[in-house]
């Protein structure tokens, strides 16, 4: 099944192909916002959604290394009872919000995107990138690139 960029959440949690054959999918579309964003969200727009934390948001704390690179890290040392326990790295323990993302990594969907160079099929598992000592680089997509839809494998019972 292939998904496109552009379909709202709440049309891909809502429909019977998504619902019957990929009940997870459309769970986590249903439980990952409110009405009011799920029928303005997109499939593309929330696979780019930042991995971050409070301490992105509050820029009383100059630390941190998503905002701007080798400042350091408030959260390690802070508040951090909801941060990444895994994926983490000494230079960010942020976590990605989308649930989403997590039910399409479960599927092993393949993200495809194109570019003036071309297209290429991203396995999902490759999309996100872990912090390591680039934090603010969030996904692995190049310059130029641009997210024209997911595909989901066959369903394991249909």
């Amino acid at each position: 099944m292939r998904l496109g960029a552009l379909v709202r959440n709440s049309d891909a949690a809502n429909h019977a192909w998504v619902r019957e054959r990929y009940p997870l999918l459309s769970q986590a579309l249903l439980a990952g916002a409110s009405a009011q964003l799920r029928n303005m969200a997109t499939v593309g727009g929330n696979l780019m959604q930042r991995t971050c934390c409070s301490y992105f948001y509050d820029t009383a704390f100059p630390q941190c290394n998503k905002r701007t690179p080798g400042s350091g890290c408030a959260a390690i040392d802070g508040n951090n009872r909801m941060h990444a326990i895994l994926g983490a790295s000494p230079q960010c323990i942020a976590t990605n919000p989308s649930d989403m993302s997590v039910a399409l990594a479960a599927l092993d969907a393949i993200v495809r995107v194109t570019s003036p160079n071309g297209e290429r099929a991203i396995p999902f598992a490759q999309f996100h990138r872990l912090p390591g000592d680039r934090p603010d680089l969030d996904s692995t997509l190049q310059p130029g690139e641009l997210i024209t839809s997911v595909d989901l494998p066959p369903p394991l019972f249909a």
